[in-house]
Parts: C-alpha cells; sequence; structure tokens
C-alpha cells in the first residue's frame, strides 16, 4: 500500500496553506547565501523505531517521460505494510540542464539518485547536484510526516500546540552541509492517512521538512 493509517490530533478534513519564501528570520549576511541557519530550524524527527526500506534509490529520468518514485518506511510492528516516506515526480518536460549547463533535449537521460543523508532529521540529498528543472514543469517532492514524532514542538507532551504547528511545515533547502536553509513554497495536506508536504523542486539540493 501506498500510505497507511496513522492516528493524529484532531484536524479539518484537509488543511492547504502556502508558504511563502519570505520569513520572519532575518537573512544570513556575508559571503553565504541567504537563507535559515539549521541551528533556528526545527526539523521533523522520525517515531521512535521507524525505519526506511532503503536509505537511497536511483532511477532514470528521460526527457519527454514522466517518471516518479517513492521511497517507504518499514512495516511497524503488527502490521503487514508499510507507509510512504518520499514521493518524487519528473514530468515529460521538467528536466532542463545539466549540472555543466548543457541542455537536456528530447530522449536525453540523467540518472538521478536520492539518498538520506540525516535519518535523525530526515533530510534528503538529490543528486547530480546542479541538475536543474524548468521553472515551467519543475520537478514535485512529495515529503509524509505520518511516521515521524506527533510531539512537533518537542515538550514531552503530544497535545493541541503540536497540532497547531501542523500548517507551519514546509519543505526547506540546502545548497551544501554547513550553509544556511531556504524555504520553498510548499503545501501541507491532511485529511485521512493523507499527512505529507509537497512543493515544486526547481534544482537538486538538499531538502527537509522543518518550521
Amino acid at each position: 500500500m501506498r500510505r497507511t493509517g496513522w492516528a493524529f490530533l484532531p484536524l479539518t478534513a484537509m488543511l492547504t496553506l502556502a508558504c511563502s519564501s519570505d520569513g520572519a528570520t532575518p537573512p544570513v549576511t556575508g559571503t553565504l547565501p541567504l537563507g535559515t541557519p539549521e541551528a533556528n530550524l526545527r526539523f521533523l524527527r522520525p517515531v521512535a523505531g521507524a525505519a526506511l526500506t532503503r536509505d537511497s534509490l536511483s532511477f532514470w529520468a528521460v526527457k519527454g517521460q514522466n517518471r516518479e518514485v517513492a521511497m517507504y518506511y518499514r512495516p511497524r510492528a503488527g502490521r503487514s505494510d508499510s507507509s510512504e516516506f518520499l514521493r518524487f515526480k519528473v514530468s515529460n518536460e521538467s528536466l532542463l540542464k545539466r549540472p555543466d549547463g548543457t541542455t537536456i533535449v528530447a530522449g536525453d537521460s540523467v540518472r538521478i539518485t536520492i539518498r538520506i543523508l540525516d535519518f535523525s532529521k530526515l533530510v534528503t540529498q538529490f543528486l547530480p547536484s546542479g541538475l536543474t528543472f524548468s521553472p515551467l514543469k519543475p520537478a514535485e517532492l512529495r515529503l509524509d510526516f505520518g511516521q515521524c514524532d506527533q510531539d512537533f514542538n518537542r515538550d514531552g507532551v503530544v497535545n493541541q500546540d503540536d497540532t497547531n504547528l501542523v500548517p507551519t511545515f514546509a519543505i526547506w533547502k540546502q545548497e551544501a552541509l554547513g550553509q544556511p536553509w531556504v524555504k520553498l513554497s510548499s503545501a501541507v495536506e491532511v485529511n485521512g492517512s493523507l499527512t505529507e508536504v509537497k512543493a515544486n523542486i526547481d534544482g537538486f539540493t538538499n531538502h527537509a521538512v522543518a518550521w
């Protein structure tokens, strides 16, 4: 199964929230790109005992073809099915340029690798670094938080305060380790077993859900 049910605090049937890249956090100055230092962010954490079926996957994206891949958690104790962690879609028009700047034309293929960079923060890395997608037909990344620790604010209690944080979730990107993070325009969706954050991706960097 693609997703399993998840006992989550009461929410509306569906919540969709557009998150702009303009946050209250002052931008980092100096030689670093504009963004938010990692220490100023809270990242989602996997629930205790959660594990993925694999820590990386690779596939061929082809200009002119739709491709879609997913990564899953291992089934939890007492369950036979697994739930989704990540889904990545590349449309037939998404591929734009290779890391060296050359244009990708119809029929060209690019081997894409997705790997877990830091499971404790659910940080994903997309390779090859520098691959870019069309701004008109970007790739799409969906990250599910159904297997995350529900104590989002980490105060030791799961309550309405945690539920209230969900609309603030967004996918953030980091160009390289040690650099600031930049918020992407994101949407949070909660509807039954659907508990995910999604965003359009214009190029390959590190990605994670944070607030």
